[in-house]
């Protein structure tokens, strides 16, 4: 499978290449009051609105500080038909790598944390990494506070 390398702080993670549609440099968003605080605000992105979340906050770890590395990155969360697009603010992205989460030694990962976003954890020569499960990055009563997103398929 292939992989986008992304960084939260120090540590490693990679999301599908195929639920990505586009990296973008650091871009504002129109703030949300009373949004909870992984909800940055609504971007303008490609002639829409997106909301704009913090991949750092979303996964229990600290929020994303904003730097000339700071990437958005445009996907869909969730399967076709029930996907909501959303822009994930990172400290910074890598390199496209290959992983196989199915490969001998490889942990598949924590249910109980983050709605159950941490995937495959895999090592390789550059070090550890981690899936994120783009599907379970929001939870179904998260997804609710979107009133454009269908409900998880």
């Amino acid at each position: 499978m292939r992989a986008l390398e992304v960084w939260l702080a120090d540590r490693r993670f990679a999301l599908p290449v195929a639920a990505i549609e586009e990296v973008l440099p650091l871009v504002e968003a129109r703030s949300l009051p009373g949004a909870p605080p992984w909800i940055l605000g609504m971007a303008h992105l490609r002639g829409a609105f997106v909301p704009l979340l913090d991949c750092g906050v979303l996964l229990n770890a600290s929020a994303v500080k904003r730097s000339m590395n700071t990437r958005i990155i445009l996907l869909q969360q969730g399967a076709t038909g029930g996907a909501l697009r959303i822009a994930l603010m990172v400290d910074g992205v890598g390199s496209v790598v290959s992983v196989d989460p199915e490969a001998s030694g490889v942990h598949p990962g924590i249910e109980g944390i983050a709605n159950g976003a941490f995937g495959a954890l895999m090592h390789d020569s550059c070090g550890d990494i981690c899936m994120i499960e783009v599907t379970r990055l929001l939870s179904d009563s998260d997804r609710t506070l979107f009133r454009d997103a269908p409900s998880s398929p």
